[in-house]
């Protein structure tokens, strides 16, 4: 509160140390970084290539409900990540695009290690690539379908990468103090 007046109503003037703009933009730029690797993962290796469904583990259409369901959740995350933005105060927007798609890294490559991980790895909801297991309806994992290894490496080693990529990145910009209004002004 600066001299009587609420906070909320003060003009959106934040500099680069301002922990609520960087949550702001680190937060809004993983909710799109996951809506976004959702989507590719859905669109690419659940329908286009037909590799795998979000759950294997039922019948045709119970996989087609569960691909449904993941495409309706990818979908909201990045609506709810694209609307974040919107509502952001452009003066907390303006220098900060490379923080933005720093925090998309992030929130994409998080989200590819975290399935490869949890829904591959330790849940076995499903492979990468089941098409290449030798029998496809079975409970597969990595155990009883090594075929797929290969597919799980690559799979987790570009979220890892893209991942790691944004964290360096965002931590390059927070530590350079370019990022955010104050640097805008400044050039």
């Amino acid at each position: 509160m600066a001299a009587g007046i609420p906070r909320r109503f003060l003009p959106h003037t934040a500099d680069v140390g301002d922990p609520q703009r960087r949550r702001s933009v680190l937060l809004t730029g993983i909710a799109i970084g996951i809506g976004i690797v959702g989507f590719l993962d859905e669109s690419i290796l659940h329908q286009l290539l037909q590799w795998h469904t979000f759950y294997w583990g039922t019948d045709q259409h119970g996989r087609i409900l569960s691909d449904g369901l993941f495409h309706v959740f990818s979908t909201l995350v990045l609506l709810w990540g694209v609307y974040r933005l919107w509502q952001t105060p452009r003066d907390w927007m303006r220098g900060s695009g490379q923080e933005l798609v720093a925090a998309i890294l992030i929130g994409g490559g998080g989200f590819n290690v975290l399935d490869g991980i949890v829904d591959h790895l330790l849940l076995h909801v499903h492979l990468v690539n089941e098409r290449v297991c030798s029998v496809v309806d079975a409970d597969n994992s990595i155990g009883s379908c090594p075929q797929d290894i290969p597919f799980e490496v690559v799979f987790t080693g570009i979220g890892l990468a893209l991942l790691m990529g944004g964290i360096v990145w965002w931590r390059q910009r927070q530590a350079s103090g370019e990022a955010g209004p104050t640097a805008t002004a400044a050039a």
